[in-house]
């Protein structure tokens, strides 16, 4: 998570959703935003925002986040990440580690199966074994940094961005770099076919973000979210 103490406002950034290009937008816009964790940009919400807790001396146990209710806790802090059709997100990540040039080459399997196995097996360890996490894990959908979460739609963030900029009262907003050639659009349909069996399990294990996910980042559904 990148993260701007001073403003209050943090970037999650789950793999492939345009996150390169945000952090740099982030970083311009919120001079004083790091990265929690310097090895790990794609930390989840719940246990970043526990660090955040910890840093501001919140004992780690309830109230962990660090706006809970308490005369001394500081405004809350809203989140911000972007959604991706899931299928297409899945093809970027595997295009993407299937070329990246590892200095020691990894040896989990998840990312193994992007390296030398097949699109169908990279899908398997995604959706059935549950290597990659859903949307609603990752963003604690429902949990406590909810009501403080704006979720964007990775399809429409040249117009997100700047109407982000404003709520955020930014007086003289960076514009959006498109910073990762692997986030661009490609031809799905080869993808689909090898992948025919599974496609239903893809739906399935991204169940919340085509039924409500969606609706949230594109605003055509009321939300909790700020």
């Amino acid at each position: 998570m990148l993260y701007s103490r001073a403003s209050g406002v943090a970037f999650a950034h789950y793999p492939k959703t345009g996150g390169t290009s945000l952090q740099h937008w982030f970083r311009q816009a919120f001079p004083d935003a790091r990265l929690l964790v310097t090895d790990n940009p794609h930390l989840p919400v719940r246990p970043a925002l526990e660090m955040i807790a910890a840093e501001r001396g919140h004992a780690p146990r309830r109230p962990w986040l660090p706006w809970a209710a308490g005369p001394q806790t500081p405004a809350p802090c809203l989140v911000v990440g972007v959604l991706r059709e899931p299928f297409a997100m899945l093809v970027s990540l595997f295009e993407y580690w299937r070329t990246f040039p590892f200095v020691v080459e990894p040896t989990a399997a998840f990312i193994r199966a992007a390296r030398r196995g097949s699109f169908v097996e990279f899908v398997r360890l995604a959706v059935v074994d549950g290597h990659l996490p859903t949307y609603e894990w990752f963003f604690d959908v429902e949990g406590p940094a909810w009501p403080h979460t704006r979720l964007l739609d990775f399809q429409s963030l040249e117009a997100a961005i700047p109407a982000l900029a404003r709520d955020l009262r930014l007086r003289q907003p960076p514009a959006l770099e498109h910073r990762n050639a692997h986030c661009g659009t490609r031809d799905l349909d080869a993808y689909r076919d090898a992948a025919a069996s599974l496609m239903d399990r893809v739906h399935a294990y991204f169940g919340w973000y085509y039924t409500r996910g969606a609706g949230l980042a594109a605003g055509t559904l009321a939300s909790r979210a700020a």
